[in-house]
């Protein structure tokens, strides 16, 4: 099987929810990212195979926005690309997929990443299309209805993870939100709201510090934000989302965010609503050596596993399990482990 190594990599600066992105749109910045992915390789346009990018929440006028994202970044039309949904690991999807190609022998040279722009997510009236009738409508958040992630088709089972007590008690049949997983799994798992806070502290705190000291200088790509009246646009090149100068006493000060009085969940201790992208170029190791390309990073392995959706955070859990198998090796055999901060509770879980 042919090895496949990632030989290009950048990213925005994370937008926050309603931030300097605001205004822009998912294909314009995933067009930054496959324009910089592109001259970072060293490679041209035409060398592309495929373009390949993931999104949990496509724009509703550019569906399929890594082909409209891909054309608005100069690649040719004659080259394909394709938009993946696997949710949060939509653009690490994208990433193995392309890999796939790669190792199948239908590709040589890969375009993937990934693109989100919530902050402009729409309102909806459902129903306003075939006409609305003699009573109020009622504007819906297409938002938070999407990070119910179908807990509305499928609510939590009798027998779902969570056995027994506060908060599940208030969800016993009816849709949640991610937010309540989290409260969910410091329910299951013991984990109390001191300790989320106390990862959170340390999470913020690391974000400033590396974006003070420019530790993420080297990765992130410029985005040109245009401004209204005719005044020279605004360059996005600092991540957002982190509090500055967080403090302990800030975070306790911080109400549950998503059940009222006796929630653990807050904004301090949860992932963020935010806009980016990411792009890469991956390709075969006997393609980038033709190349003369100096690889970054070789994937040696991927692992997936699933969860109940009541406590998707644990994800990681069978997924890792998955690699250690598929690798041979186990976790002594790792200098430096990743893991993406959901929610505190996630994390501690």
């Amino acid at each position: 099987m042919k090895d496949v190594v990632i030989v290009s990599a950048c990213r925005t600066a994370i937008g926050t929810f309603g931030g300097t992105l605001r205004d822009s749109n998912g294909a314009y910045i995933a067009s930054v990212t496959m324009k910089e992915a592109v001259k970072r390789a060293g490679i041209t346009v035409d060398m592309i195979d495929d373009v390949r990018y993931g999104c949990c929440l496509e724009p509703v006028d550019a569906l399929n926005v890594a082909r409209v994202g891909a054309l608005m970044a100069g690649i040719p039309e004659s080259i394909p690309a394709v938009t993946i949904n696997r949710v949060c690991i939509s653009g690490m999807e994208a990433t193995i997929s392309g890999m796939a190609m790669i190792q199948a022998g239908l590709a040589e040279i890969i375009l993937a990443g990934g693109v989100e722009h919530m902050s402009g997510v729409p309102y909806t009236v459902p129903g306003a299309r075939w006409g609305c009738r003699l009573q109020d409508q009622t504007l819906v958040d297409w938002l938070i209805h999407a990070l119910h992630c179908g807990s509305d088709l499928i609510p939590h089972p009798e027998d779902g993870p969570v056995k027994e007590g506060m908060p599940l008690e208030l969800f016993k049949g009816k849709p949640y939100i991610m937010g309540h997983t989290a409260e969910f799994i410091a329910q299951m798992m013991d984990v109390t709201r001191e300790e989320m806070d106390e990862v959170a502290l340390k999470s913020h705190n690391a974000a400033e510090r590396a974006t003070t000291e420019g530790f993420f200088q080297d990765e992130i790509v410029p985005v040109e934000v245009p401004q209204r009246k005719g005044k020279p646009p605004v360059i996005f090149d600092k991540d957002e989302h982190f509090r500055p100068g967080l403090t302990m006493d800030d975070l306790k000060k911080l109400p549950p965010a998503f059940i009222p009085k006796i929630g653990k969940v807050t904004a301090g201790n949860a992932s963020g609503i935010n806009d980016g992208s990411t792009g890469l170029v991956i390709m075969s190791a006997d393609k980038a050596k033709e190349l003369g390309l100096t690889p970054i990073a070789r994937i040696k392995a991927v692992g997936y596993g699933g969860v109940h959706p009541s406590v998707m955070g644990l994800g990681p859990v069978p997924a890792v399990r998955n690699l250690m198998e598929r690798s041979g090796l186990s976790i002594d055999d790792f200098e430096l482990i990743e893991l993406n901060e959901a929610f505190a509770a996630q994390y501690l879980g």
